[in-house]
């Protein structure tokens, strides 16, 4: 590909080529010039160089004026990124969903010429049939992507980023091997949605960024024009299919009230429509308040769902992954005071503490604490008690959402709607869809915890049916379970808690000692369940006596017994 920016085309959005066209190793590549103008996948290596982006850094910066510095700490907030490895699967999953997206839209086949002489209204409104085929006959290979993250996760920058600095936004075709082809072809667009508004306004903001990249008119032709969600959405395609759009990403999802669109239905018909109905690969970015759209419409249905469909959903970053100790420690390399503070555990913990492991967050956190050590003076040195005195001030307004999130309290997550999902739908939805959905750091961690306190009360009863086994009251018998239960917090091992409760209730047949009163107590009549006599070697008690014996611990002795299973297979009944 040649640049066709600096050649008259400097005026439009985004990097302008000229098609060259590259051999396909799969069959089903080869032939398509719209496939065979993009460019070839990068490796990591290529990958990590192309996204990594660091602020002005010199020695000399940091014995310059105070002003100065502070303006080159301004600088690190949109200069620093740092890719991780979820990044290059995420660029992965993008390009192979561009290039299949074109498989079923080649421009030398008759069929692509088919659907432009059906009419692409016509082509919308029959939809497609059992079989996949459109009203043209053509089966779409369109996939589509949700990517739900966290406030302040980088979602939106990673895909501008990747989209900006591995692919050109338009290719411009004259001729393919001899053959004349003079089309555009609009590899992506990112349109952002309006805050508050409906999908029309959305569908007017595509007329824009289409116009924007290409110089066309399509706003003025159609923007204004007045009609039903349906029409406004069939219009849309249509100019979608015009400029052979690869791929559309949808921002800030969330912000398209079904208040303002005639309700949830139309806006999961509209997304549904784009990616069935003409082939066009979707990627909907949106932040936890946009899973309203998914959770119940894309979770009781497959209705509209492409085979395609799959989901990434993401927490903040957990304190000791790896992903938070690679990017804390680049983003401290970013130090313009006269001395350099080291990274000590007890930084990295204030760090993490004070911003949860977002990271805008976290670089805001570090910009502000660096100005406050500039302006300060002294030896410039940071230091745990200014991060939590920033904390506390410039980023106040967050701490008691984070104390929120710190403390478990799954109550408080209605409020909590952009930083954290309310558990109760979600998770049931993660259960029940059928779809392709991945779920990543703390969300993938609260996740487990809910699935397991959700079966409580069937974990219980298997662990009280355990218990009673060993002869004793059933009063007894539910404080140990309850006990064991609660002290693991509803996390712990199965196999362990059955070894607990063994030994707490073994414990509890100690005879009484000598010193212990009992000449001023009524005799009780002795309940025979309590010491039931051990008729069979099958008995948990004497199995545990006898494992005793060998210096077996109780758990191991029942493991040797199989009265307790392994892990995988007791996951089975809370699966």
């Amino acid at each position: 590909m040649s640049q066709l920016n600096e050649g008259g085309f400097s005026g439009f959005n985004g990097l302008h080529v000229t098609a060259l066209y590259k051999e396909q190793m799969n069959p089903r590549n080869r032939g398509n010039p719209f496939i065979e103008a993009l460019p070839e996948r990068v490796q990591t290596e290529s990958f990590i160089d192309a996204l990594t982006s660091e602020p002005p850094r010199s020695p000399e910066f940091n014995q310059l004026p105070i002003e100065d510095r502070l303006e080159l700490v301004q600088q690190i907030r949109p200069d620093f990124w740092v890719p991780f490895p979820s990044h290059y699967d995420k660029y992965r999953n993008l390009y192979s969903m561009i290039k299949l997206g074109y498989q079923s839209r080649d421009p030398l086949q008759a069929m692509y010429n088919r659907q432009f002489a059906i009419g692409i209204d016509n082509i919308f409104k029959a939809g497609v049939g059992d079989d996949g085929r459109n009203l043209a006959g053509n089966i779409h290979t369109s996939q589509s992507l949700v990517e739900i993250a966290i406030n302040g996760f980088g979602k939106s920058q990673m895909y501008e980023r990747m989209l900006n600095q591995l692919f050109p936004k338009v290719i411009h075709h004259s001729q393919y091997h001899g053959r004349a082809l003079p089309t555009t072809q609009l590899v992506w667009l990112k349109v952002e949605c309006p805050y508050n508004k409906s999908v029309g306004t959305f569908v007017k903001s595509f007329y824009a960024e289409v116009d924007r990249a290409l110089g066309t008119a399509f706003y003025d032709k159609w923007g204004e024009k007045p009609g039903t969600i349906d029409k406004q959405v069939m219009r849309m395609i249509q100019v979608a299919a015009q400029v052979n759009l690869g791929v559309l990403i949808i921002d800030e999802i969330q912000k398209i009230q079904k208040a303002y669109s005639g309700g949830e239905e139309n806006m999961i018909d509209f997304i549904t429509q784009l990616v069935n109905t003409l082939g066009i690969p979707t990627i909907l970015i949106g932040s936890y308040k946009a899973l309203y759209l998914f959770k119940d419409s894309l979770a009781n249905t497959r209705r509209g769902i492409p085979n395609g469909f799959a989901e990434n959903i993401s927490g903040h970053m957990l304190e000791d992954s790896w992903e938070w100790g690679h990017f804390i420690e680049n983003l401290w390399d970013q130090q313009y005071t006269r001395s350099y503070t080291e990274l000590s555990s007890n930084l990295k913990e204030a760090m993490y503490h004070y911003s949860m492991g977002i990271p805008d967050f976290a670089v805001k956190l570090f910009m502000h604490v660096q100005s406050k050590t500039i302006v300060h003076g002294g030896p410039e040195k940071i230091t745990v008690s200014q991060i939590r005195e920033v904390a506390e001030t410039s980023l106040g307004l967050v701490q008691p959402i984070f104390l929120k999130i710190r403390s478990g309290d799954y109550s408080a997550y209605k409020e909590l709607d952009e930083v954290k999902p309310d558990w109760a739908p979600l998770n049931g939805y993660i259960k029940d869809v059928s779809h392709r959905i991945s779920i990543h750091g703390s969300v993938a961690e609260d996740h487990a915890r809910v699935l397991q306190k959700k079966k409580k009360d069937e974990i219980l009863k298997q662990l009280i049916d355990f218990a009673m086994q060993f002869g004793r009251s059933s009063s007894m018998v539910e404080v140990i379970v309850n006990q064991v239960y609660d002290a693991s917090e509803g996390m712990g091992d199965t196999s362990l808690l059955y070894a607990q409760i063994a030994k707490l209730l073994l414990e509890k047949n100690e005879p009484q000692t000598k010193n212990e009163n009992v000449t001023n107590r009524l005799p009780k009549k002795s309940k025979t369940h309590l010491n039931t006599p051990i008729k069979s070697t099958d008995d948990i008690r004497y199995i545990v006596a006898e494992g005793h014996k060998k210096g077996l611990t109780s758990e191991e002795a029942l493991e040797q017994k199989g009265y307790i299973r392994e892990v995988d297979e007791l996951l089975n009944f809370i699966s």
